[in-house]
């Protein structure tokens, strides 16, 4: 009786078992289904958009648009920066034209020798189609071998899809890992957190509006293999917010002015000749970059109390040349990079573009507190409102200083600063004139940076001091840097354009190069004889324009409010003019 009973018992349990098992087969097999039918329903959404061959090859983007097409180009290049209705239209999976060095492509990189990479993207309310080709490029274009996994970190964007996750896991089975943040941390932390759940050995940080070409990833890791304290950089080319045409970069070497503005300087002599083997780059652009896992966990990954964005590529670059590592742009590696238009600015907190300010400021402080030494005095100098932002807590930064043993500021000058401080001098020379720019025409009227249109500026009625103007919009000054600046910001002509604008400066001369002519008073822009144009007031539309020069047209004529005639005599000096 009690075998019996026994026997019946682990039949039920058997039968119970088969049940369960069905159930479940059952809902996986209704749930792999429905997983199946959203992602063909998304895939068909992306696939209904995209037109054949358009853009391929990297080309720009161009068809017979009608006014309605335009139109709401326009509306997601305002929205977005970049043409985001021609994005959804190109192929998630275009072709791209190789464009390494010849030499470049002669190079072996035994993939079994190399270290697999973990790849961390973030990224907060990032456009579908060019996240997709983001990671359509890394699938087609990586060793098998050396790619362990895509780590995506949503930093709390505030709306999410649900459909778009299923999409990404069945598009980009066993390699993709999501990872989504309740709340936005910033780049920094959420890049931390992302590099937290890595496998691999190496990290690779890369932004989420990229596209990777052939031949990418091996060169970036043959360097760290050599020397594991290693970072290396890719040549960042640019993908064009209009077109999505995919051009070529140059190598150069990054760095920072005495304003904490990011700059390119060229090669080295000794660096050009030896192209295009790696070479030195002393601060990294900060999106792009390939690092040893462990060796950035024991720099600190980035410093804990930068918030949000800004001045992180310059912090982790200072803690790798300083504490015992290095940095090298390899130009065999090559990655086009979506930059939005020059005006547009993405705003990362919903806090208002003020609190945004601070964060970075602070952000500078920070860095500038621990790592710039007595230099950090320098950039004061030309960043005052930095003296008066509270930093946090620094002693954690700077016990990892002195555990690293890092060396002082002076030695990243010595060793890495060879140019630099021939162009940007500790001591500059004085500037060749400030104050109003008043219009000799209409002599009422001064320009205007203006805050309404930050983008244009405008006239309006002088000030009553010339030499310091009450009114700060219209205080400008021709620098010893050949721009004419008002504030953080500078005039320039964009291309062939006749329109003018004021943007961030960028200390490169080129479309912010102006010279002052102290006989015909023509503000002059343009650093090449045979193309040099003058500002030109338009009173009737309170604005200027850009002209040909004409010595003999009232409406070019401007008069500072001080010039330092002396120093302007020689302002030609050691410019080239062809």
């Amino acid at each position: 009786m009690h075998q019996k009973n026994l026997l019946l018992v682990l039949l039920l349990v058997v039968i119970g078992s088969i049940f369960y098992y069905l159930y479940n087969l059952k809902l996986e097999r209704e749930q792999t289904e429905s997983v199946s039918s959203t992602t063909s329903q998304l895939q068909a959404v992306f696939e209904a958009k995209v037109i054949p061959q358009l853009g391929a090859l990297g080309r720009p983007a161009r068809g017979n648009w009608t006014a309605k097409q335009l139109e709401a180009m326009a509306q997601s290049q305002r929205e977005t920066g970049y043409n985001a209705w021609l994005s959804e239209r190109i192929s998630p999976e275009r072709t791209l034209y190789d464009m390494r060095h010849r030499s470049c492509k002669k190079l072996d990189y035994p993939a079994k020798k190399l270290p697999s990479v973990s790849v961390v993207i973030t990224y907060h309310n990032e456009e579908a189609s060019v996240l997709l080709r983001t990671l359509s490029s890394l699938r087609s274009r990586t060793p098998e071998l050396l790619l362990r996994e895509i780590i995506l970190v949503d930093d709390g964007s505030p709306t999410v899809d649900p459909k778009l996750k299923d999409f990404f896991q069945v598009k980009f089975p066993d390699k993709l890992r999501l990872h989504r943040l309740d709340t936005q941390v910033g780049l920094m932390q959420a890049r931390v957190a992302g590099a937290q759940l890595a496998l691999a050995d190496v990290l690779l940080f890369l932004d989420s509006h990229v596209e990777v070409t052939q031949g990418w990833l091996e060169p970036l890791l043959s360097p760290i293999l050599e020397n594991n304290k290693t970072c290396t950089t890719p040549i960042i080319d640019t993908i064009d917010y209009e077109n999505l045409a995919y051009r070529r970069g140059k190598p150069s070497r990054g760095f920072f002015d005495w304003e904490f503005n990011y700059i390119q300087l060229p090669l080295l002599k000794e660096e050009a000749v030896a192209m295009p083997a790696p070479h030195q780059n002393p601060i990294m652009s900060g999106g792009l970059f390939a690092i040893g896992r462990q060796w950035f966990f024991e720099l600190g990954g980035y410093d804990k109390g930068l918030k949000i964005w800004g001045a992180e590529q310059f912090e982790l670059s200072l803690k790798l040349w300083l504490c015992g590592g290095r940095i090298l742009e390899v130009p065999c590696s090559r990655i086009g990079h979506l930059y939005r238009e020059g005006s547009f600015k993405v705003h990362y907190t919903d806090k208002g573009k003020s609190s945004e300010e601070k964060l970075i400021s602070r952000n500078y402080r920070r860095v500038a507190e621990v790592w710039l030494d007595e230099y950090k005095d320098k950039l004061f100098a030309n960043m005052p409102h930095l003296t008066v932002i509270q930093a946090g807590n620094l002693a954690e930064q700077r016990q990892l200083k002195k555990r690293l043993n890092c060396k002082p500021f002076k030695w990243f000058l010595d060793n890495l600063a060879q140019d630099f401080l021939q162009v940007y001098p500790l001591k500059d020379p004085g500037d060749y004139a400030f104050g109003t720019l008043q219009s000799m025409s209409s002599p009422e009227l001064c320009l205007d940076r203006t805050e309404t249109e930050p983008s244009r500026p405008q006239l309006s009625p002088c000030s009553s001091d010339p030499t310091f103007p009450s009114k700060p919009e219209q205080q400008w000054v021709l620098t010893n840097r050949w721009e004419l600046r008002s504030g953080f910001r500078c005039l320039e002509v964009r291309n062939k354009s006749v329109d003018v604008h004021v943007y961030q400066c960028h200390r490169q001369k080129g479309n912010q190069f102006w010279s002052y002519d102290t006989k015909t008073h023509q503000i002059v822009f343009g650093q090449n004889a045979n193309a040099r144009r003058c500002l030109e007031v338009e009173p009737e539309k309170h604005g200027v324009t850009m002209r040909d020069c004409d010595p003999n047209q009232a409406k070019q004529r401007w008069k500072f409010g001080y010039q330092n005639n002396e120093r302007l005599k020689h302002f030609w000096d050691n410019v080239k003019t062809n």
